[in-house]
Parts: C-alpha cells; structure tokens; sequence
C-alpha cells in the first residue's frame, strides 16, 4: 500500500497541481458570478456558494465521475433556484469551464489527494465568495454616500471647511468607511439616512 502511494505522488507534478487547481477555483468562482437567486443572498456558506456547493459535493467520490451528468444535475439546480430567470448562456459557458478544470484536476491527483483538493477548493470558493459579496456591498454603500453627498453639498470645499488637515478634490474620493474623526457627524448623518431608506424599500415605500 505505502509503495503503491508513493509511486502515485510521484506521477503527480505539484506545479501542475498548482497551476489547473488555480484555474479550478477560478472558473468556479466565475460560474458562480453567473448565478442570481430569487432571494437575496446571506452570508452563509450555504447560501454564497449556491449550487457550487452541491457541485462540490457531488464530485467528492474516488470513482469515476460522469461529468455531463454533473453539468446536468447543476443547471437544474440553478433553474430552480433562481426562477423565473432560467439559465442564462453565459452561465453554460462558465460551468463547462469549470467542470473542465475539475476533470482535469482530478485525472492528475491520486484517489486520496482528489478528497482533499475537494475539501480545500470549497473552502477556498467560499473565500473567494464571501470576499466579493463584502466587496460588492462596500462598493455600493460608498456609491450611496457619494450620492447622499452631492445632494446635500453643493462643493466639496464645504466638506474640507469641516476638517483640519485632509483635503479632497471631489466627493468621488470619499467613502463612509474611512473619515477624519472631524467628519463624524457627517457620517452619522449618513448613517441613519441610509438605514431609513433601506427600511423604506424593505417595506415597499
């Protein structure tokens, strides 16, 4: 047994491994940029890895894997779960990729090292999930601020009156999530407009 594993990971080329693994969480990470559910998204693992989680867990076998019945078995997942949208070509296009890094990936790792590198690459997906959605949200309440701002400022210089030593040349260089403790009032200005308004389309107003 201990030789039979030793010649295994001799066939295996870890700068290979690297590299199509890279390219693996890479196209998962893309297919699932393809994928808008009907309910907004948490930021629970469940939830952020959508139908890659099942995807994932589908493949965690030694065995062979009938790759076109994976493919078959996502996309129902994603129809359902994002109806009535259906699934959208580009959506195709990015789980045929990424199924095709996965079958790589495995045609080059022994049985055991497949188990793990599964294991590691949801971990790493959901990452790589969570990293966007935090950087998505951040860009969007900025996006907001910077609004809230040119509606309530007629000149930037008004806002740089407000502070000792930091200047800014327009609104667009400014963001909620870091200001001169001289801005504080601003901020929490902003703060209640933008938790009332999200309250607002909550309720439907």
């Amino acid at each position: 047994m201990i030789i039979r594993m030793e010649k295994e990971e001799e066939k295996t080329d870890p700068e290979e491994v690297k590299k199509v693994r890279g390219k693996a969480a890479e196209a998962l990470l893309e297919y699932l940029g393809t994928y808008r559910p009907e309910k907004p998204l948490t930021d629970s693992k469940h939830s952020l890895m959508g139908p890659v989680g099942k995807l994932l867990t589908r493949v965690t076998t030694t065995g062979e894997v009938n790759w076109d019945a994976v493919k078959g078995y996502v996309l129902n997942l994603h129809k359902n779960q994002q109806a009535p949208r259906g699934v959208s070509a580009e959506a195709i296009e990015r789980l045929d990729d990424a199924i095709a890094e996965l079958a790589k990936l495995k045609d080059i790792l022994p049985p055991t090292k497949w188990l793990k590198m599964i294991e590691d690459l949801d971990d790493e997906v959901f990452f790589g999930a969570f990293r966007d959605k935090l950087y998505g949200q951040r860009k969007h309440v900025t996006e907001k601020f910077q609004e809230w701002l040119k509606n309530k400022y007629t000149d930037i210089s008004e806002i740089n009156e407000l502070i000792d030593e930091q200047e800014y040349t327009s609104f667009e260089d400014m963001d909620p999530f870091s200001t001169p403790d001289d801005l504080e009032d601003v901020i929490d200005e902003f703060w209640k407009h933008y938790k009332a308004e999200k309250k607002k389309k909550k309720e439907g107003k």
